[in-house]
């Protein structure tokens, strides 16, 4: 299992690139500093970012997406994967438009994250949450389930703090780039390269690049 940015990409939160595109980084800081202060709900959070953006085109959105660079290695990691009879799937905290698009480029099998609403060729203001800041721990048996194996057999790959609580749960985690030392000491290792294809080694038993 994977995060997206940060991890697959090599671009930092689409909450926060969607903040950028739409001019409201203002106020996306405020939503960012109450939810940390504790003022807030991951919901309430989650529900006040995108009613800023109510009535943006999509087109302005997928303009992003496809502007997104991937780490490097990242198809040819996927790849790799699949040939050793390993699925892959993308847990996130991000967007559907954009973890579902980063999915069909590397050639992902399963995703699991939030959806961004929208109608007609706009956004509607609304967001369908699934999962929230720090919380990929409390999802993972959906992906477990649609794969029809047990924690012990699975490992994640992630960057961030919001990635700790899944490192915790999963029969081995790698820490890709990690943001600081403390999410480097959470995963069962850290490899700190800018090619994807370095955690093979880590869960391929005798690879070599």
């Amino acid at each position: 299992m994977f995060d997206v940015d940060g991890t697959l990409t090599q671009h930092s939160s689409v909450w926060w690139r969607l903040h950028e595109l739409f001019g409201t980084t203002k106020e996306g800081r405020v939503y960012f500093d109450q939810y940390f202060a504790g003022e807030i709900s991951y919901q309430q959070w989650a529900d006040y970012d995108v009613a800023l953006w109510k009535g943006q085109a999509v087109s302005r959105v997928l303009k992003v997406v496809q502007d997104t660079r991937l780490v490097e290695g990242a198809k040819e990691t996927i790849q790799t994967l699949q040939d050793h009879d390993i699925h892959t799937a993308i847990l996130s905290g991000g967007l559907d438009i954009m973890a579902e698009d980063i999915a069909r480029r590397v050639g992902i099998e399963f995703v699991l994250t939030n959806r961004l609403v929208h109608k007609n060729g706009y956004l509607t203001g609304t967001v369908e949450n699934v999962i929230g800041w720090a919380e990929k721990a409390s999802h993972i048996q959906k992906v477990l389930d649609h794969f029809g194996v047990e924690r012990e057999q699975t490992a994640f790959v992630g960057d961030g703090r919001n990635d700790m609580s899944v490192f915790a749960v999963v029969g081995f985690s790698i820490a890709f780039n990690p943001a600081d030392q403390e999410v480097a000491n959470a995963a069962t290792v850290a490899v700190k390269e800018s090619d994807l294809r370095a955690i093979l080694p880590h869960i391929i038993s005798g690879y070599q690049r």
